[in-house]
């Protein structure tokens, strides 16, 4: 058909302006240039907002945060297993609502501020959950979590207003954002210093950042093994800003680079070569978000928009070749997705069909036989440097039905502050879904009538969201995660698009990165072909 001829024809010509700019390339260099010393240099499409606190960004920031704080408890990239990490041991109470951590005696914070306490895991908790935190988790976390307690300087007890037997997997792990910062230093030198001089436990401080070009890390104690991932292979790491996809694959093959995240359309080029790929596997998910549908937040919804009528929204869905999108936007690396996230629960969920003759058939039932103008907005982020391409997609899409589509670009910034504070209620926007060690936790973000940052909420998917916590049976909790999921799905809660591999590609001196598959992080335990730092 028309539409995705268009698409395909762009993503050709895109392709081939690429790969133009890579003929008569030399191999890969392992030369590093002009860098100095002992460097990883990792090129971002973006450096996000540049904050330093856990609370005061979103998690987009945590390539370079997880190098400079640390996590109560860890993933392992392998066997996803949780792992001790400032806390030695937890356990939880039989009624899943009280979580005991022991914390690990003997890891000092940077620049002598003193040894990690059970003072500064109820700190960092309760500036995560305060009134002025914006961290993806912030709003969930202030409704779960009913307080913390430190029964002595080494053990500290967190108490949950309603069970939630995954709580470790969903929010203290290093797939999200609760990590650890000290008490003392913060009070002492106050927010404002304290972003600008972070201080925590991990392998590396912030040695330089210039805005908008670079955030430079440095080791943090060169004389001796960090206490978790030992000796880092490298003396530094240089995160540098390089927006346009050309410069950074540019990058790598001169060595000027380590280490970039790719797009779809660049993975043949990339691979030819000589790079080596890495795919965070179903890691995000593109999709339609649709302002205006929270009923449980007063100024968040809007009745009058099409879209709140539930077929409006199902004509939506239906009216996208989403098997198109995935093949020519993704390159086959994902599926169709019948979800706002991924997660394997809804596996078995089926997907919305291409079928614009019922997406016209839905419209006309729901008033709407001409169609409707709506506006969509979109901007690019790390994983969604693609957001762009498929909001064009799903406009052409639209407007094959008799929607008349207006694309905004706009910054994640000024959308995100916008959509959490009731001022998208008119409009709908591209976004990423990302995975969760807990299905639960992104179903809390996006969907609990208490949340901020949710798109679609009502007393219906409270309801749902305190039946999933409260059961403490973790096979009748996945299916009734299942459940609400297929619940979402037929509710057409947002225009759900794929579920999306996240590439990235590096240079031949890369040996091994211990990613997991949720966020970027673990850019510290990175190891190098020749056993040495670049």
């Amino acid at each position: 058909m028309a539409v995705t001829s268009a698409i395909i024809g762009r993503l050709k010509m895109a392709a081939l302006i690429l790969l133009m700019g890579l003929i008569g390339l030399p191999s890969p260099s392992l030369s590093a240039g002009a860098r100095d010393g002992r460097q990883l240099v990792v090129a971002m499409a973006s450096l996000q907002n540049e904050t330093f606190l856990p609370w005061n960004g979103g998690g987009n920031r945590k390539f370079y945060l997880d190098t400079i704080y640390e996590y109560l408890v860890y993933l392992d990239p392998v066997t996803d297993a949780l792992v001790p990490g400032l806390a030695e041991r937890w356990e939880m109470s039989a009624d899943g609502r009280s979580y005991t951590f022991w914390i690990r005696p003997g890891i000092a914070f940077h620049e002598g501020w003193g040894e990690v306490t059970a003072a500064d895991v109820k700190y960092s908790v309760e500036r995560m959950i305060g009134p002025r935190s914006i961290a993806g988790p912030s709003s969930s976390l202030r409704k779960l979590i009913r307080d913390v307690t430190t029964p002595s300087p080494n053990l500290v007890t967190i108490t949950l207003n309603t069970p939630d037997i995954e709580f470790i997997r969903g929010y203290i792990v290093n797939a999200n954002q609760l990590s650890i910062v000290s008490k003392t230093y913060i009070e002492t030198v106050g927010d404002q210093k304290a972003n600008a001089h972070p201080i925590g436990t991990g392998p590396f401080t912030l040695a330089e950042r210039k805005r908008g070009l670079n955030i430079t890390l440095r080791v943090a104690d060169a004389a001796k093994p960090h206490w978790r991932i030992g000796r880092p292979a490298m003396d530094a790491i240089v995160f540098k800003s390089a927006p346009e996809e050309a410069t950074r694959i540019a990058m790598l093959y001169t060595g000027e680079a380590d280490l970039a995240p790719v797009n779809y359309d660049s993975l043949s080029a990339v691979k030819r070569a000589g790079l080596s790929i890495h795919l965070f596997k179903d890691s995000w998910s593109p999709v339609v978000r649709l302002g205006g549908l929270v009923e449980t937040l007063p100024g968040f919804y809007n009745p009058k928009v099409p879209w709140a009528k539930k077929k409006v929204r199902q004509a939506l869905n239906y009216a996208i070749d989403k098997e198109a999108i995935l093949k020519h936007i993704f390159h086959g690396l994902g599926r169709v997705a019948s979800s706002d996230f991924p997660a394997d629960e809804w596996r078995d969920v089926a997907t919305y069909p291409y079928d614009p003759d019922q997406a016209r058939r839905l419209l006309a039932e729901a008033g709407y036989p001409d169609g409707f103008d709506i506006t969509l907005k979109t901007f690019t982020t790390v994983p969604g440097a693609e957001l762009p391409i498929v909001a064009e997609a799903v406009a052409l899409y639209w407007q094959a039905v008799g929607i008349k589509v207006n694309i905004v670009p706009v910054d994640w910034n000024s959308l995100r502050a916008a959509s959490t504070t009731g001022n998208a209620t008119d409009y709908v926007w591209t976004h990423r879904g990302l995975s969760f060690p807990s299905p639960l936790t992104g179903l809390q973000a996006g969907f609990s009538p208490a949340s901020v940052f949710a798109s679609y909420a009502n007393d219906q998917t409270g309801q749902w969201l305190e039946r999933i916590g409260t059961e403490l049976d973790p096979a009748r909790r996945r299916m009734l995660i299942h459940d609400m999921g297929q619940f979402l799905r037929d509710e057409a809660a947002a225009v759900f698009i794929v579920i999306a591999h996240d590439p990235w590609a590096s240079g031949p001196r890369i040996a091994r990165w211990p990613f997991i598959r949720y966020q970027v992080t673990n850019i510290d335990q990175i190891t190098l072909s020749d056993g040495r730092a670049p």
